[in-house]
């Protein structure tokens, strides 16, 4: 177990970083520095406010946690951590005692490689509460012991003052998809088990309690359909359904919060993008007005709630950056002296026992700059540095990122994420990479700092990211806009892009590449097929080949469910093979005119090995220039820093190659 050198190593890079932010560098920044875990990766306040754990990385080069004194502030102290495996997320159980996760850094974790801990403050009293294992029954007898077994996992915390955490279970039918989760107390110092599913309806997916800790909100899902159920505070009232929508289909909304006199605030799509809205108690209904909104953004906020109290104060949510509201006028107030003491920095500010609480973490972060977490003294009006994400990075040498809206070729309005290399001018004709987002239904990006954009920024290329019809956090209609349009107007949504790039950001659009993983592998192999002539190369990372294979590949983890009902809807029926077949790069291979490059892990099963070798196979055979290279220690993206670095290595080679520039790699 590592001594206090590490931490004050912390401290000494927070100075060294801020000396070196307006130095100049010859040479790019290593390959390294964009894959390398973070130093210091999260700072969780105590309910009280008195202390906060924190996780970092040991000379083991394992995530481990440890706990620092807040008031007064002391030299902090490593209380848990492993050798073989990383703390993943911790929680305080209450002030005195946390709860964390941990696991093997492998994309498939071994039996008994993952679990659940609870540990004191000072490090003693170690339990764990779940082990990844099929059965807990110990060896040469039929007694079980109070540890959990696999498909257990933790929940989130009482902070009531009873040492229990909630926990909840995963349960699966006969064809192994998800049948329903059910949820139960455990107290983390005796391992007793506490029941809170009797009576709950069918599919139960996921749980909302009050703040007295009762289950008052449920989402069950069955055959493609969303149910919402209520209850009175009383325990033993029977689930009321009050609503049964479609689950793609229609809008819908999502329970959030239960507040302390009953009233229930949901999430809805009912303008541009999802925001808040309180549940009109007799209908089952959203109101008509949110109660928070961020225009076109879907909000999926996080609660601040007085850990004492059990008031909202406010919400986390990201719209175009990290960002925060406070319903509370003093702590709204607080977070605008903050803001404007770290100017062009986005400041999360967490507390305990917020309405009271002496002493805040705050985040604070922007696109350049990956993040630092420092102390606020509300009595001192002081800020204390604790660490930096990643000492590292020098923000001098990384991009300026800035958000646009793009008009598509049909009047479709797309966000679209730019990263300007440092120190280029505005436009100026640089090489573009539009590098794509996988999913595909899902968000992208935000204005924070990212590490593949500000790698290939740091290349010297403008980088695109686009979020093409089919992207959630935007809105309902950008969303459903990328039903059934894999290889069709999602592709073309990306050449749209770097023709307004070409227009108003001055790329030079003639030497332009698209990258991406999984469904971004899937776009970049499909972009020379469905728009010839428009990219000079393609890099895949875990990319889909064959759509018809996401329906017939039995050892892949989607769902039966998925199959029948969300994959019809969102890329098309299996039974139509020709539709699918013709927005296939594997049967289309033969059609790819410019130089790919293919990777993969062979231990993926979201996107099986199969897919990158069929399609290895077709292109060599069709004389596509191409090159390979499989990961066998990987799965559907990178748990190994060294592979991610060989990845982008070969990338930085393979698009100089393509796009005519020389290599500026300051990797080992």
């Amino acid at each position: 177990m590592a001594g206090w050198s590490g931490w004050r190593r912390i401290a000494l890079l927070v100075t060294m970083s801020a000396t070196l932010l307006g130095a100049g560098h010859a040479a790019p920044p290593p390959i390294e520095h964009f894959t390398r875990t973070p130093e210091l990766d999260d700072v969780v306040v105590s309910p009280s406010g008195k202390r906060a754990a924190l996780l970092v990385y040991g000379k083991n080069g394992r995530r481990r946690v440890g706990v620092i004194d807040l008031d007064p502030v002391a030299q902090p102290r490593i209380v848990a951590g492993f050798d073989d495996a990383d703390v993943n997320e911790v929680m305080w159980v209450d002030d005195d005692r946390l709860a964390f996760e941990a696991a093997e850094p492998a994309y498939y974790v071994r039996d008994g490689g993952a679990g659940s801990f609870a540990v004191d403050h000072d490090g003693s009293n170690l339990r764990q509460l779940i082990a990844w294992r099929y059965t807990t029954q110990r060896a040469g007898s039929f007694v079980t012991s109070r540890v959990l077994p696999y498909s257990w996992e933790l929940h989130s915390a009482t902070h009531d003052g009873s040492g229990d955490v909630f926990v909840q279970q995963s349960l699966f039918d006969a064809k192994g998809d998800l049948d329903r989760v059910q949820l139960a107390r455990l107290n983390t110092r005796t391992g007793e088990l506490r029941n809170l599913s009797l009576g709950i309806p069918e599919g139960v997916r996921r749980w909302w309690l009050d703040v007295a800790g009762e289950p008052r909100m449920l989402s069950a899902y069955r055959d493609g359909r969303t149910r919402i159920y209520r209850r009175t505070a009383d325990a033993a009232a029977p689930w009321e359904k009050i609503a049964d929508f479609d689950t793609l289909k229609d809008p819908g909304y999502r329970p959030w919060h239960v507040e302390r006199d009953g009233r229930m605030l949901v999430l809805a799509r009912r303008g541009a993008g999802a925001a808040l809205y309180e549940l009109d108690p007799k209908s089952g209904q959203p109101g008509t007005e949110p109660l928070l909104a961020a225009g076109m953004f879907d909000i999926v906020p996080r609660k601040i709630i007085d850990s004492r109290s059990g008031r909202l104060l406010g919400v986390h949510f990201v719209a175009d950056r990290p960002m925060s509201v406070w319903f509370d006028e003093g702590l709204q107030r607080l977070q605008r002296s903050l803001d404007a003491s770290l100017p062009g920095h986005s400041n999360v500010i967490s507390c305990g026992r917020c309405e009271s609480a002496r002493h805040f973490i705050v985040r604070s972060s922007s696109d350049r700059h990956p993040g630092e977490f420092l102390l606020f003294d509300r009595e001192k009006r002081t800020l204390l540095p604790l660490g930096v994400a990643r000492p590292w990075i020098d923000a001098a040498t990384q991009g300026k990122r800035s958000l646009h809206r793009v008009e598509a070729r049909d009047g479709l309005v797309l966000p679209v994420y730019v990263t300007r290399p440092a120190g280029a001018a505005e436009g100026q004709a640089l090489p573009v990479v539009v590098l794509v987002h996988g999913g595909p239904f899902m968000r992208g990006s935000n204005l924070g700092w990212e590490a593949q954009a500000q790698f290939l920024a740091s290349r010297g290329y403008l980088v695109l990211q686009p979020e093409f019809r089919g992207s959630e956090g935007y809105g309902y209609a950008l969303f459903r806009a990328g039903w059934k349009e894999w290889g069709r107007a999602m592709q073309t949504d990306l050449q749209d892009t770097l023709r307004w790039a070409a227009k108003a950001q001055g790329a030079d659009a003639g030497r332009a590449c698209v990258v991406g993983g999984s469904y971004g592998g899937y776009a970049a192999l499909m972009a020379p097929i469905a728009t010839p002539g428009v990219f000079r190369c393609a890099a895949s990372f875990a990319g889909v080949t064959d759509l018809s294979l996401l329906y017939d590949i039995t050892w892949s983890d989607f769902s039966e469910a998925a199959k029948t009902y969300g994959l019809p809807v969102l890329i098309g029926p299996r039974e139509d093979s020709a539709a699918l077949d013709t927005v296939s790069p594997l049967k289309r291979a033969a059609e790819i005119k410019v130089p790919l490059l293919v990777g993969h892990g062979a231990g993926d099963r979201r996107v099986p090995i199969e897919h990158a070798r069929r399609f290895i196979a077709a292109a060599r055979s069709a004389g596509v220039e191409i090159e390979s290279v499989i990961y066998d220690d990987e799965g559907h993206g990178f748990n190994k820093p060294g592979n991610e670095s060989d990845w982008y290595g070969r990338l930085e080679r393979f698009l100089a190659r393509a796009l005519d520039a020389a290599p500026a790699s300051a990797s080992k």
